[in-house]
């Protein structure tokens, strides 16, 4: 039954609008990159419209504060539609990667030049005006993920509400904020790698693909029926959106990992622009489908409580 805007209890207005909110933050991102090119197309000597080879090398450009805040806030709202079924721990997981996207960018390739930034000495690096910036996001990730997973154990202690996903989801946390910590300030890691590569920009491209990883079982998930006995189950059609998604969004995983590893073969050609767009517009149009399948569910099984 068909839940009135004015009379629907808070609850289910935060859930229609997180995930509606999940689909404009997709927009605003796409849209900064759109006026970013128009504008430096426009430029003095520019040479027509020559967009950044990634969505990633928009950081170095005035769409960075877009950028960074689009992908904080996308974390804010999966983690905000938390819950026990497979689906929402997923949702946790790809939620712990998106702000690693934002606070380390991707590395410059050697003499490649973005704006008044570039690496001129060796293979790729981070531009060094960016190096500080990002080791204090990478400290501040690594502090704040260790507060939020003893908070939540000491809620889940006090509360007596045992959850093995949120176990899990803690687990996944630690282990990347060891890692990521452990690639930004140990410097003997460096020894590892040939060229001076500083190691610590690759966690860029890593964190990307299991952001996009990990969601791409959503659909899949979904496109089954309802993970909860509470839950509007999907119609055929949007089962078959769902399929559809799913199936795309790990094409273009592919694609991108190919034009990272033949990326000479590609030269100018921007197609990890064109992956990481199509990869951000099927996020986004999973949570459009999902907002109005979901649209009138009197209680959203993320804030369902269910003791043990």
């Amino acid at each position: 039954m068909a839940v009135d805007e004015d009379t629907a209890p808070t609850s289910l207005k935060t859930h229609r609008y997180l995930r509606l909110s999940l689909v404009f933050i997709v927009v605003t991102l796409l849209l900064s990159v759109v006026i970013q090119t128009i504008v430096t197309s426009w430029e003095p000597f520019a040479l027509g419209w020559t967009p950044l080879p990634s969505i990633s090398h928009y950081f170095y450009t005035p769409a960075r504060t877009v950028f960074v805040g689009a992908l904080i806030a996308a974390s804010l709202a999966l983690l905000a539609l938390s819950g026990r079924d497979r689906a929402t721990t997923l949702l946790d997981i790809s939620a712990l990667f998106a702000p690693l996207i934002a606070i380390v960018p991707t590395g410059l390739a050697n003499h490649q030049r973005v704006g008044p930034f570039e690496c001129p000495d060796i293979f790729e690096c981070v531009p060094v005006e960016f190096q500080g910036d990002m080791r204090l996001g990478i400290a501040v990730y690594a502090v704040v993920v260790m507060a939020l997973v003893i908070t939540m154990a000491v809620i889940r202690l006090r509360t007596r509400t045992p959850n093995p996903s949120a176990r899990l989801v803690s687990i996944i946390a630690l282990i990347t904020a060891a890692a990521v910590a452990a690639l930004a300030f140990a410097p003997a890691l460096n020894e590892y790698f040939p060229f001076n590569f500083w190691p610590v920009h690759s966690i860029h491209f890593v964190v990307t693909l299991l952001f996009l990883g990990v969601f791409a079982a959503v659909p899949i998930l979904y496109a089954g029926g309802p993970l909860d006995p509470g839950e509007t189950p999907p119609t055929p059609r949007q089962r078959s959106i769902y399929r559809w998604i799913a199936g795309l969004l790990i094409v273009d995983l592919l694609l991108l990992v190919a034009a990272l590893a033949f990326r000479q073969v590609f030269g100018e050609t921007p197609v990890v622009l064109f992956g990481e767009a199509v990869a951000l517009i099927l996020f986004a149009a999973f949570w459009w489908v999902q907002t109005f399948q979901r649209w009138d569910d009197p209680n959203p099984p993320s804030i369902v409580v269910r003791r043990a």
